[in-house]
C-alpha cells in the first residue's frame, strides 16, 4: 500500500502538502517548540497515526528542529526511536527541517530569489541551522510582508527539490526517504537525485586518494 499520510509543524506546510499532494490526509501536529520533548511529541504524533494507519502507508512527518541543541539528525533518530513505542503499523518517514522550513525554501535560492523578485542579493553560505524564517524578512524589501501561508507556499512549491538536496542535508536526509512517493513535486527530483547519488560514487575514489 503506497498511499500517504502527512503530520506536519504549521499551516504552511498543511497548505503546500494540499497543493501538491492533493489526495492525501494532512493533519496539523500542534505539538512543537524547543521546550516540548520527544517523548510529548511522540505520543501527539501517535495518537495522529493511530487514526491513520489503517488506511494510509506510510506516514510522513514534518517537524522543524526550531532552537533545539540537537542536531537534526540526532532529533529525527531520538524521536523515530520514540516512535516504536506508539504502536503505529505502517512505515514513518521523517523530515526535519534544519532549524524551520524556511530553511529548506531558501536552500533553492536562485528560485526563492526569482519568485520574491528580489535584486540578486548574496547567497548565503549555508541554509541548515539558520533562522530560515528571520532570514527570508531580512532580504525582502523594507515594507514588504512575509505571509508564511501564501509567500511561504508559493516559495516551497517553486523550489526544486534536487537543488535544494544539494544545499540542504536536512532536506536530502528526508527526500532520501520520500522520494518514492508519487507526487508530481517530489518526481522532479528523482533523475538528479540518480545523478547526486552518482557524483557522490564517482568521487569518492579521487576523495580517499586525497585522504579526505
Amino acid at each position: 500500500m503506497s498511499r500517504p499520510a502527512y503530520l506536519v509543524e504549521g499551516v504552511l506546510e498543511q497548505r503546500f502538502v494540499q497543493n501538491v499532494c492533493p489526495n492525501a490526509p494532512v493533519r496539523l501536529i500542534n505539538c512543537n517548540g524547543h521546550s516540548v520533548s520527544i517523548e510529548a511529541i511522540a505520543k501527539r504524533l501517535g495518537t495522529l497515526g493511530r487514526l491513520l494507519h489503517k488506511r494510509h502507508s506510510p506516514l510522513i512527518v514534518v517537524i522543524d528542529r526550531e532552537a533545539r541543541e540537537e542536531a537534526a539528525a540526532d532529533f529525527k533518530k531520538a524521536l523515530a526511536e520514540a516512535m516504536l513505542r506508539e504502536n503505529i503499523e505502517v512505515p514513518i518517514l521523517i523530515g526535519v527541517p534544519d532549524r524551520n522550513v524556511e530553511c529548506w525554501i531558501l536552500a533553492d535560492f536562485e528560485r526563492f530569489v526569482e519568485s520574491a523578485g528580489l535584486d540578486a542579493p548574496a547567497e548565503p553560505a549555508e541554509f541548515d541551522g539558520c533562522n530560515g524564517k528571520s532570514a527570508i524578512k531580512k532580504l525582502l524589501s523594507e515594507g514588504s510582508p512575509y505571509v508564511e501561508t501564501i509567500h511561504g507556499v508559493a516559495w516551497l512549491k517553486a523550489a526544486r527539490p534536487e537543488i535544494m538536496a544539494d544545499n540542504s542535508p536536512s532536506f536530502l536526509s528526508f527526500l532520501k526517504e520520500i522520494g518514492h512517493i508519487r507526487c508530481w513535486w517530489i518526481s522532479q527530483a528523482e533523475l538528479s537525485l540518480s545523478g547526486h547519488e552518482q557524483n557522490l560514487a564517482k568521487s569518492a575514489p579521487a576523495n580517499a586518494a586525497r585522504g579526505e
